[in-house]
């Protein structure tokens, strides 16, 4: 009976301990992404936290390669959640930028990392990206699309692909009218000609996102990696805006649009 005991309490013990754990506040993903390379500077870091953090006594330092910071110095809550914090960037050059978190938990465990991403010229992989941008979900949604123009300044080249850590499954689609009934299908590798943007827009080629981890929220961002048969892989941040339309859902199997159907 007595080990019995000894079991049921350390059992608790371990129970308890594991909860504390959980409450701490450590990295969990971060835009732009830990030792990623953009083209594109972005104008804020966003870090999510594994735990509820303690904005008042949390911050996120950005610095350049000259060690002068680059932040606004006035981290804040993403979209009222506790578990993400942002800072505001200002006149980001090309460079390697090294930032430093410091977290405090709702259970007052204090927290600290640091880690670094890199701005290269826009033409440094042969592609330039421009207005990357998504809308939100609707409600709980868990389908969502994003959109960009893409322009190749070097060779002839093709968009083979596409991925982010925020959903399950991203690949490029289109939409097409056929018969009357709007559907969306996937699509091979678009092509790329020298100097001639290709812009990825509702109601054409877009990226469908399926399987989102959480729902997108006006003033969210997150990253997105895409990849070229020719040109090395860019990696860009999307921003998530109101646009014009209706949010994402309301489709058949997607949320359901009227009249859409999934291809």
């Amino acid at each position: 009976m007595r080990n019995a005991k000894v079991m049921i309490y350390c059992a608790i013990v371990l129970a308890a301990s594991a909860e504390t754990a959980s409450a701490h506040a450590y990295l969990k993903s971060a835009v732009p992404p830990v030792d990623s390379t953009v083209t594109q500077p972005p104008n804020e870091v966003m870090i999510a936290f594994t735990g509820a953090i303690e904005p008042r006594f949390s911050t996120i330092e950005v610095t350049g390669e000259n060690t002068a910071r680059v932040d606004d110095a006035q981290p804040r809550l993403v979209g009222g959640d506790a578990t993400r914090l942002s800072v505001g960037l200002r006149d980001l050059k090309q460079g390697i930028y090294t930032v430093s978190w410091h977290a405090t938990s709702v259970d007052t465990h204090k927290t600290e990392g640091t880690y670094r991403f890199t701005v290269a010229a826009t033409d440094a992989s042969g592609i330039s990206l421009d207005h990357a941008w998504a809308r939100p979900t609707a409600g709980a949604g868990t389908t969502a699309a994003a959109y960009f123009t893409v322009t190749s300044n070097g060779s002839p080249d093709h968009l083979a692909g596409v991925s982010t850590p925020i959903a399950a499954t991203a690949e490029l689609h289109e939409t097409i009218n056929e018969n009357g009934v709007m559907k969306m299908r996937p699509v091979p590798p678009i092509a790329l000609d020298p100097g001639k943007p290709v812009t990825l827009k509702p109601g054409g080629y877009h990226v469908m996102l399926t399987g989102l981890k959480s729902p997108l929220k006006v003033g969210d961002s997150f990253p997105l990696t895409l990849t070229f048969e020719h040109a090395q892989p860019v990696t860009v941040t999307v921003k998530v805006e109101a646009g014009s339309g209706p949010p994402m859902g309301g489709m058949p199997g997607m949320g359901g649009m009227p009249g859409m159907q999934n291809h």
